[in-house]
């Protein structure tokens, strides 16, 4: 209770309030059981009978944050302009997951005598976002509050923005986002991010939700996740005075209000037995789909508007379960809308090669602040150029194995309306989880457009995509034969099965056509990385797009080949006619 609730007068007026137990002034649905404040203490409200109204709980503390963000706003802006105007830096003590470089922000580093010098300053803001859905605020600010407070460290603004995102919060106060998946390079401060959120979560949320929370955080290896805990631990000892189980493996904290932490190895039998209000998954990309499917969602089943926070930095073709997640952020904001999915990521654009140093500020938004550009000119140097393409780059292994050149991509987005008709290319992932359709159309100057007809969840979603398009009588259909044995009867005569066979005839000439120029595309994001993410190899004299070899889904890739190469071969005209005239 603050100190203003603890005046006479207010506590006096609290009971004239709630004689009668009204109704919660705000929600009118509710009893009321606390008063509420129509002008805040702090802006000049006092605890008179014309200031209060009766509020349940639940409206009364979505007030109470919605106003605490804006004024944490409302600060960080102030403090943003007074260092900008004062070229003031406000030094703390360093956390020890990483060691703060003081630098300017004009400074520079030259990587090559004919190229220009580079500005130290990472992007903010992530090159791949999914919409936020209509909300009323977040409780990201508070959480950057805390770790200024708590951890005497100011959060960088891509970790505020990332918070942000997935805290935001609707009318109601719960939050609009059920999970989130957060990707940089390695070395950025996603720990610190996570301890600010892990803090804020277990001494704050249990007031919004008026109950003791329950918090589980987990790694691929126990000893990532116990650092943590060694760190956050002794710092909610000495500031909420909580009760530690520093025994390995069974490691715990538990606050004076009942709330506890939890801190576990992803491993087969993590979330099992336990309801968690928050789940945080660092280092995803090593956690296996099975522990996210069976362990960790099903924590959470019974809880009031709770988070799966994953973070991570890329990963290999087997890191399912986060690849599951990103194409699932991919296709939201292929779709431009929001979902219970908040996806952010920071990676070099297709347009730049990842061993060109201006693509190294995409996928390392701290640097300027814990990292320079020195340090990742020197890991580029790394022999192994898997390692620093993931840790450096944060781009998933094989990428720059890619079956065509880095960049020439963007270069082909096709902006004007397409025609109908064309050739409809379908294929089942490898889990038949999900179905793509890619079309493909001629425009009269000879060049191929291709687009992506749909991604459905389901096969009879799927039929349902194929009805709608097979109206019109013009467009034929190019599917696999997992699809074929289900296909509709009436599609029959218009329809071709595709296969290896086929991928492995067509690559060479869809490759062809991209690099001359002669295929185009409509710029949605999913088909970029299918296409971009693909990896050819070589088979009977020939090359073709490999799945296994590939760092992730190509469906959309293997389609756009079979598509592609159908619509844009000649049409035959038949054999000339002879025509014999009676003398």
């Amino acid at each position: 209770m603050s100190l203003a609730h603890k005046d006479g007068r207010y506590l006096k007026n609290r009971q004239v309030i709630l004689q009668g137990n009204p109704l919660c002034h705000w929600c009118g649905t509710q009893p009321a059981t606390q008063a509420d404040h129509l002008i805040e203490v702090d802006r000049g409200g006092g605890h008179e009978l014309e200031n209060l109204v009766p509020s349940c709980a639940k409206c009364n503390n979505t007030r109470a944050h919605l106003y605490s963000s804006a004024k944490a706003n409302m600060r960080g802006h102030a403090r943003a302009e007074a260092l900008r105007d004062n070229g003031i830096e406000i030094k703390k003590s360093k956390p020890f997951f990483y060691t703060r470089t003081e630098m300017s922000p004009t400074q520079s580093f030259s990587i090559a005598n004919d190229q220009p010098e580079l500005a130290l300053i990472g992007h903010a803001q992530p090159r791949l976002e999914t919409m936020v859905a209509d909300h009323a605020g977040s409780f990201g600010s508070e959480v950057a509050e805390w770790s200024a407070q708590y951890l005497n460290m100011d959060l960088m603004d891509w970790q505020r923005r990332v918070l942000d995102g997935q805290l935001a919060f609707g009318d109601d106060g719960d939050l609009v986002h059920r999970y989130s998946l957060v990707s940089t390079a390695r070395q950025n401060g996603k720990t610190v991010a996570l301890a600010a959120l892990v803090g804020w979560w277990l001494t704050s949320m249990s007031s919004v939700r008026d109950k003791p929370q329950t918090v589980l955080s987990t790694a691929h290896r126990l000893d990532l996740a116990v650092m943590l805990y060694d760190y956050l631990a002794p710092i909610l000892q000495k500031h909420f005075n909580a009760k530690l189980m520093s025994s390995y493996g069974r490691n715990s904290v538990t606050l004076p209000d009942g709330s506890r932490w939890f801190i576990r190895a992803a491993n087969n039998s993590v979330g099992h037995g336990m309801s968690a209000s928050l789940i945080v998954a660092d280092e995803c990309w090593d956690i296996n789909r099975e522990v996210v499917d069976g362990g960790l969602l099903p924590a959470q089943r019974a809880q009031r508007s709770p988070l799966l926070s994953m973070w991570s930095t890329a990963g290999t073709e087997a890191s399912t379960a986060m690849l599951r997640w990103r194409e699932q952020g991919l296709r939201q904001i292929d779709k431009h809308e929001p979902s219970t999915l908040y996806f952010a990521e920071w990676s070099p654009p297709p347009d730049l090669s990842p061993m060109n140093p201006q693509a190294w500020p995409y996928a390392n938004p701290a640097l300027g602040t814990t990292l320079d550009m020195k340090t990742i000119a020197a890991e580029s140097e790394n022999p192994d150029r898997i390692s620093f393409l993931r840790a450096s780059c944060n781009l998933w292994v094989a990428s720059d194995k890619s079956w065509i050149q880095p960049g020439i991509w963007t270069e082909l987005e096709y902006a004007d309306p397409i025609p109908a008709g064309g050739v409809v290319a379908i294929e089942s992932s490898l889990t038949d989880e999900r179905y793509f359709g890619v079309r493909s159309v001629v425009l009269p100057d000879r060049r191929t457009i291709v687009t992506v007809a749909f991604v459905a969840d389901t096969y009879d979603q799927m039929l349902n995509e194929v009805n709608q398009i097979a109206k019109d009588l013009t467009v034929k259909f190019a599917i696999s034969p997992s699809i074929d044995i289900h296909w509709p009867t009436a599609l029959e005569r218009r329809r071709i099965v595709v296969g290896y066979a086929e991928i492995l005839k067509f690559t060479p000439r869809i490759r062809s056509m991209i690099h001359e120029k002669l295929l185009w595309h409509t710029g949605e994001t999913m088909l970029a990385e299918h296409v971009q993410r693909a990896v050819a190899v070589r088979s009977q004299n020939s090359i073709a797009l490999s799945s296994q070899r590939s760092p992730g889904p190509i469906e959309l890739a293997r389609c756009l080949v079979w598509s592609a190469a159908l619509a844009s071969r000649p049409t035959t005209t038949g054999k000339p006619m002879i025509v014999v005239a009676n003398g």
